[in-house]
């Protein structure tokens, strides 16, 4: 008998030929072994999976066995059944006969990557130091009243209730209520208050995890407080969208947003959300009006690509406008009893890219407070911890590891490109990085059907994938050059610098070397580029790994000029200071205005060769974007792009002041000219995007860089005679960037 066909309450067979490995024989815990590959503890520490102790002899005496049971083990196993996919079997088990119990063994090491909803580790022996047999706690706990099954429920789908977890350091200690009495749904109910067990665990290395279950009701009073009006009913809100965008529109706009915007945002559920094959107008009803509002929004911008939605809106310039503003509201209102759909709802609204004026404009402070609301939601939610072994639906398990990668971009990134400190500590989550089962879509029995639901599956988790591997560089590089502390220590030392950037550039080139082949940039001349399948933003995940090449050069350059001394602070409603302040700048004014000279032999060739690198770098960057044709802008670029696009103004602007000779500065700027051109052509195709850009650049040249800027002698003579010079521009050939003289 298969441990899959064992009746309900009885113990599963196991055969003799799956003893369990050393390490868990000797502790005493569940052998989980997949097909091939070291069992699931092993590899979750991380040690070694061996098999060369023989079996431990087992004892037969009738009478021992039976004084045993006094102290027994008590653990929970989870398995599924072919009639009930998606049901969790519980068994409770007593007796040392039992300890080396193992579950399918058709698990993957990897938490399951072949068959996600079957995986919930366990363990039913001691636990590391300070060592708790769980048979210690019968007597405690009267184990014997626990159901002997946990059904899978979902967190998400409760109903008239929010689940918001319990963290390690709570008012109410995971640890102990781990010890509490659970039903078959993983709930206890004590007057009003509701725990929510997650299942799967004790599991070395991981903690208990436990949610708050509230009832809706209660949180009426705190809803209504942040409320811009009188809480609507759901059928007036369906309505009001309904009249803004018809249900038969929405159906298009749908499909827009999986063609567009869901390979690099895959926020929703495909299963969930009735878009797995075809969506319906019907489908439509059931998916949250702050989520199904901002998924229109977040399609309206790619209208032009369906001949049926050209004429939709196109007397209402606000209609955009309008529908964020609804999104944001009902955000607002449903923040205090959040489900997953609130977190996706907050995602897409952080993707609202400036139009018009505003897009000239630095993001205003609200929207880097939002991004922390986002990030406090998710964790909340529970988001950061790794949710494989837990007692949940399959389709649940993925779509909140796709989300937390989701936060986990968008607090990266943003904290690096406008320098403020991340919300996200890298000791506070687990979740490991996404994979191909993270992708998949359940079909109507419940089953993985990856590939037939939707062709691009693969396209969408490669795209993705790519961006969450980025962001986890980019917080490496952060971490390492832009934190105040870091900013403070290798400002001034040029060779701390170059050896903290050694190892970052080892993992950008390896990140590069590992992309695969459907998402690098194919060269027009290649003989297979028009038969190439194109995949929806490659250009911008390029381009993101070009910015965070500029950011390791921006760091390494900083100690290689120094800045001239800063004026002397006076306070204004002191006359005694304004006299001496006058004083100062009539003895020693002129020295403001001179650059101290670099010493470039106090930091031998490794300098020269760094100075070298980074105009290089720079040169890549401003040929890559000046390659960019239309059909790359009609895609879903990241709106903190728009500031990667200033970042590298910025940058070119920095090589060109700190240039520490007259070669260096005619050569950086001609390549200012050169970007100054390219940012004002690409503006056509995507003035949202671009504008920032231009604009920080145009504001800066105006007047002339000497009025501006202290410059040097020799770059104010360049600047004077418009001498470009000899130096090399950028050009791209073969899929890599060169230097061509």
């Amino acid at each position: 008998m298969d441990a899959d066909t064992s009746p309900a309450g009885t113990r599963p067979y196991r055969s003799k030929l799956k003893r369990p490995c050393d390490r868990c024989r000797s502790r005493k815990i569940a052998c989980i072994l997949p097909e091939s590959g070291p069992c699931r503890n092993c590899w979750n520490v991380g040690k070694s999976c061996t098999f060369d102790k023989p079996p431990n002899p087992r004892n037969r005496d009738i009478g021992s066995r039976r004084a045993s049971t006094k102290t027994a083990d008590y653990s929970l196993n989870f398995v599924t059944t072919p009639e009930r996919p998606n049901e969790l079997i519980v068994f409770e088990r007593t007796g040392p006969e039992n300890r080396s119990f193992q579950g399918d063994g058709k698990l993957s090491p990897r938490g399951c990557q072949n068959h996600d909803n079957n995986f919930l580790p366990t363990t039913n022996g001691k636990q590391p130091n300070p060592a708790v047999s769980y048979g210690s706690l019968d007597t405690i706990n009267n184990i014997r009243d626990t159901p002997k099954i946990q059904h899978i429920r979902s967190l998400d789908q409760l109903s008239a209730s929010t689940a918001q977890l319990f963290g390690t350091s709570a008012e109410s200690d995971p640890w102990l209520l781990r010890h509490c009495k659970y039903d078959d749904n993983g709930m206890r109910h004590l007057h009003g208050i509701h725990f929510r067990n997650v299942g799967g665990v004790p599991v070395e290395g991981l903690v208990p995890v436990h949610f708050l279950v509230t009832e809706d009701s209660l949180l009426g009073p705190s809803k209504e407080a942040t409320s811009f009006s009188q809480e609507m009913d759901v059928q007036q809100l369906r309505a009001e969208l309904n009249q803004m965008i018809p249900p038969r529109f929405g159906v298009r706009l749908i499909q827009l947003f999986m063609r567009f915007v869901f390979p690099v945002m895959p926020v929703i559920s495909r299963s969930q959300t009735g878009v797995a094959s075809k969506i319906s107008e019907q489908s439509l009803q059931d998916i949250p009006v702050h989520l199904v509002a901002a998924l229109y929004a977040s399609a309206l911008p790619f209208k032009i690509y369906d001949p049926e939605l050209v004429l939709c809106g196109v007397y209402d310039s606000q209609l955009c406008d309008k529908l964020w503003r609804m999104v944001y509201q009902l955000i607002m209102q449903e923040i205090h009893t959040p489900h997953l759909s609130v977190l996706q709802a907050c995602l897409l609204y952080l993707q609202r890219l400036p139009v018009g004026s505003q897009s000239a404009l630095a993001d205003s402070p609200f929207l880097w407070s939002f991004l922390g609301t986002t990030v406090g939601l998710a964790s909340s939610l529970g988001l950061h911890l790794e949710p494989r072994p837990w007692g949940i639906p399959a389709w649940e398990k993925r779509l909140r590891r796709r989300l937390w990668w989701a936060v986990y971009v968008e607090d990266k990134w943003r904290s690096l490109l406008i320098g403020r400190p991340p919300f996200i500590d890298r000791e506070e989550w687990d979740v490991q990085g996404l994979d191909d089962v993270d992708f998949v879509v359940d079909g109507p029995n419940g089953n993985h059907e990856q590939g037939q639901a939707h062709d691009r599956n693969e396209e969408y988790g490669a795209i993705f994938r790519s961006f969450a591997k980025l962001a986890i560089i980019a917080d490496n590089i952060h971490q390492t050059f832009y934190t105040l502390k870091a900013s403070q220590r290798m400002c001034e030392d040029f060779r701390i610098s170059i050896n903290a950037a050694r190892p970052i550039r080892e993992e950008l080139q390896s990140w590069y070397a590992s992309l695969p082949e459907s998402l690098r940039i194919k060269q027009k001349h290649e003989n297979n580029y028009q038969n190439t399948p194109r995949i929806e933003g490659v250009s911008s995940l390029h381009f993101a790994y070009l910015i965070l090449e500029l950011f390791v050069y921006r760091a390494i350059l900083r100690p290689l000029a120094r800045s001239p001394p800063p004026p002397p602070i006076a306070d204004d409603k002191d006359p005694q200071d304004i006299a001496w302040l006058l004083e100062d700048l009539g003895y020693d004014g002129q020295g403001l205005d001179q650059l101290p000279v670099v010493d470039f032999s106090e930091l031998g060739d490794a300098a020269e060769a760094t100075l070298n690198a980074a105009e290089k770098c720079a040169g890549i960057i401003v040929n890559f974007v000046g390659a960019l044709t239309p059909v790359d802008f009609d895609t879903f670029w990241y709106p903190w792009t728009r500031i990667s696009f200033a970042t590298v103004s910025n940058f070119i602007l920095l090589l060109l002041i700190q240039a520490p000779t007259s070669q260096h500065a005619s050569r950086t700027k001609h390549l200012l000219d050169i970007w100054l051109q390219n940012l004002s052509r690409q503006y056509k195709n995507h003035e949202n995007l671009m504008s920032l850009g231009l604009v920080r650049l145009r504001t800066l040249m105006a007047d002339g860089l000497a009025r501006n800027f202290i410059v040097s002698p020799h770059l104010a003579e360049v600047l004077h005679t418009n001498n470009t010079g000899n130096g090399a521009i950028p050009s791209s050939a073969n899929g890599a960037w060169t230097i061509q003289p």
